[in-house]
């Protein structure tokens, strides 16, 4: 087992690219008897009877690794997992809608949409990328099936046929989930159809605006003091958006204490200071010497036109200083960038060259001859027996040139080719070179870019970790930890998590912290954590455990946010039996609760009710539904009770049509509707009352091992 901890105290990719191998030797007939590394079987996650299996898991992540890595972005493997899992098990889940509703993709479906006339628009870009490489003249995936199964009729060696069909394969399994996922939009888009009724609420939503008087009387007028709320009161308001607290995993609740490790106001006066003395070390001594004993200071030299700088800090200065001067070219408050200009040669920079060479070394003097008797380039060249270049434009300029070879093409006639014989790996190589154009030369920045940065001293970590520790060590419960920090000087914050988190808030390598979270008991405080890169130090204590269908009404993550809309209620109720039935127009009731009568326009496909508020769907519907001149209110808003009498009403004038109307109720609700191809709208109607059973925790190690 020694052998398992070290593979699992590396990083998740390593851990998922060899766990197999390794849990078929070590655990032997654990995959098929029961127990294995995740606890149930070789199921990563499941709801219901869909299942994210360890290897279709392992597959994905390994090729959404090295895609990343392609586009060379640094993958957060904690964040990539937690997506691979995601979009597995809602891959699942509509395989078995396709099942139920008899969606299927057919072959000749396939085949069409991968080599058709015009692609399928999820291959579009496949089929054009792989036809430019292969030099087609247009897209065409019927080539492309050809190029695989005959490469050699397209120059290509027979493994890049094998290499186009594997491709091949993967872009048809994309493909046929792209198309499956079509079928079920139009199938569910059709179920909102819009029939007459729907399409004469949008007309009237869209063309009807009601003219209004109003009043409101806000609820900070009563004191929350005088609106006392019981667990009755949060119960009801709880219910009235319950749907908004339904859980699909186990959910806990947590406060935590984050310390940055960033160096102290002392580091930073010692950081400036040592910079200081830097630059009047580089300004009074030849080369960078002054600075290269001390490691913080990171040289690099680097040679370029005035054009090819672009920092402008950093061209103003090779502007006006002379060489051997260093300045200060940026600074933050731990970053500092110094240039010292080393020297200025004049180099061309730009040379047009034509070469000529053999792969066998051979003699060149008749090639030579052909060159210089204008024989044309194409001619001479077959890229098999004799090899090169025309016209290509390169630096003479640095180091990256051998300097025989610079010395030669500075030197040579234009127009007129030679023959350059150098050494290379000790062996003498031959070339044909012809200058056909060359610039003239421009002056060449010589430079040492130093940077420095300010680091944490040691007794500034000390410190960090001290004061932290000694917090967590005299304030072991989860109350105590709540209630003494800022009395200590720290920041305390709260959090939730499931075992579908891949961090704690933003911090990134923080899925360890994850894990003691969903294992500790409810009060517990962890020990101190500090992530991989050394860039903050944790502490956590366990506030709440949540496993039920819902956030109960008293759960520390929302009973604020409960009390809150109990006491609006409660208020309410109290405005509205102070004031209903005691005027009889809105200027009379605007007088009872001392404010001004107002008059606005209610308008329905906008969010914003008159000047009430955003969001008043309950009075925008009483508004709606009101009988023109008759007072109505007062009736529960959001921030307010409101009284209002429709005074009248415009309609746009556009005549009522249903093909019109129904087909915008379409395009907005139904067929239309983007939102019924995105996993975010889909994967809870495909949930429903089942509960996610997220394993992947099992792959993380635990704090302390």
């Amino acid at each position: 087992m020694a052998t398992l901890e070290k593979i699992r105290s590396k990083s998740v990719l390593l851990f998922v690219i060899i766990i197999v191998a390794l849990l078929a030797f070590i655990l032997g007939d654990f995959l098929t008897s029961g127990r294995t590394y995740f606890g149930s079987g070789t199921t990563v996650a499941q709801a219901g009877s869909a299942k994210v299996d360890y290897n279709d898991y392992q597959t994905r992540m390994n090729a959404l690794s090295e895609q990343q890595r392609g586009q060379q972005q640094q993958p957060d493997n904690d964040e990539l997992a937690q997506q691979v899992i995601q979009q597995i098990l809602f891959e699942k889940m509509m395989e078995q809608e396709y099942d139920k509703l008899g969606i299927v993709v057919t072959d000749s479906e396939i085949t069409e949409a991968m080599t058709g006339a015009v692609p399928h628009p999820a291959v579009q870009q496949f089929i054009g990328a792989l036809s430019q490489q292969l030099g087609l003249p247009a897209p065409s995936g019927a080539a492309i099936v050809d190029a695989m199964n005959n490469p050699a009729r397209y120059g290509l060696p027979a493994e890049a046929g094998e290499q186009i069909k594997q491709m091949w394969a993967q872009q048809e399994k994309a493909l046929e989930q792209a198309m499956l996922q079509e079928k079920f939009g139009r199938l569910v888009g059709k179920l909102f159809t819009a029939n007459e009724l729907d399409a004469r609420r949008l007309y009237e939503d869209n063309s009807l605006t009601r003219h209004i008087s109003y009043a409101t009387q806000d609820y900070t007028t009563i004191p929350d003091t005088e609106a006392t709320v019981d667990d009755a009161d949060m119960r009801a308001a709880w219910e009235q958006d319950r749907e908004m607290y339904r859980l699909y995993e186990p959910v806990r609740s947590f406060d935590y204490i984050v310390t940055r490790i960033e160096p102290s106001q002392a580091d930073r006066l010692a950081g400036q200071q040592a910079v200081e003395n830097a630059l009047v070390e580089l300004n009074s001594q030849p080369g960078t010497g002054s600075v290269a004993s001390d490691s913080k200071f990171v040289v690099n030299t680097v040679s370029a036109t005035r054009a090819q700088i672009n920092d402008n800090r950093l061209k103003a200065f090779v502007d006006s200083a002379k060489a051997g001067t260093a300045a200060i070219i940026s600074s933050s408050a731990d970053q500092y960038t110094l240039a010292k200009l080393i020297g200025i040669t004049n180099e061309i920079d730009s040379i047009n060259l034509t070469m000529v060479g053999r792969p066998d070394n051979g003699a060149l003097d008749s090639i030579l001859a052909r060159i210089n008797g204008g024989e044309a380039f194409a001619d001479i060249v077959d890229q098999q027996t004799i090899q090169g270049q025309d016209s290509v434009w390169t630096s003479l300029a640095g180091t990256a040139v051998p300097a025989k070879l610079k010395e030669t093409l500075t030197a040579a006639a234009v127009g007129q080719a030679f023959i350059l014989t150098d050494t290379v790996q000790g062996q003498p190589v031959s070339t044909i070179y012809r200058v056909n154009r060359r610039h003239s030369a421009v002056p060449y920045y010589e430079l040492a870019m130093i940077d420095y940065t300010v680091d944490p001293s040691q007794e500034t970590l000390a410190k960090l970790s001290s004061d932290l520790h000694t917090y967590v060590s005299n304030n072991s419960s989860a109350a105590d930890f709540a209630a003494n920090a800022s009395k200590e000087g720290f920041t305390l914050l709260s959090g939730a998590v499931s075992a579908s988190s891949p961090h704690v808030g933003n911090l990134a390598d923080s899925r360890q912290v994850v894990k003691w979270i969903m294992d500790a008991k409810k009060g517990q405080v962890m020990p101190v954590y500090q992530d991989n890169k050394q860039t903050y130090m944790l502490a956590v204590a366990l506030k709440g455990i949540y496993d039920g269908d819902y956030l109960p009404y008293d759960a520390d993550l929302i009973a604020d946010q409960i009390k809150a809309k109990a006491i609006n209620n409660k208020k309410a109720s109290m405005l509205i039996e102070k004031y209903a039935g005691n005027a009889k127009d809105v200027a009379g009731y605007a007088k009872l609760m001392g404010v001004e009568p107002q008059t606005g326009d209610a308008v329905f496909n906008s969010p914003m009710l008159a000047g009430i508020g955003f969001g008043e769907s309950a009075v925008a519907g009483q508004v709606a539904a009101a009988e023109k001149g008759k007072v109505t209110g007062p009736v529960q808003g959001n921030t307010g009770i409101v009284v209002f009498v429709v005074n009248g009403e415009d309609n746009s004038g556009r005549e009522f049509t249903m093909e019109e109307y129904a087909n915008q109720f379409n395009r907005s609700m139904g067929i239309g509707n983007y939102r019924l191809q995105r996993i975010e709208t889909l994967f809870p109607m495909l949930l429903g009352k089942n509960e996610i059973k997220n394993n992947s925790l099992n792959f993380v190690q635990a704090l302390g091992e």
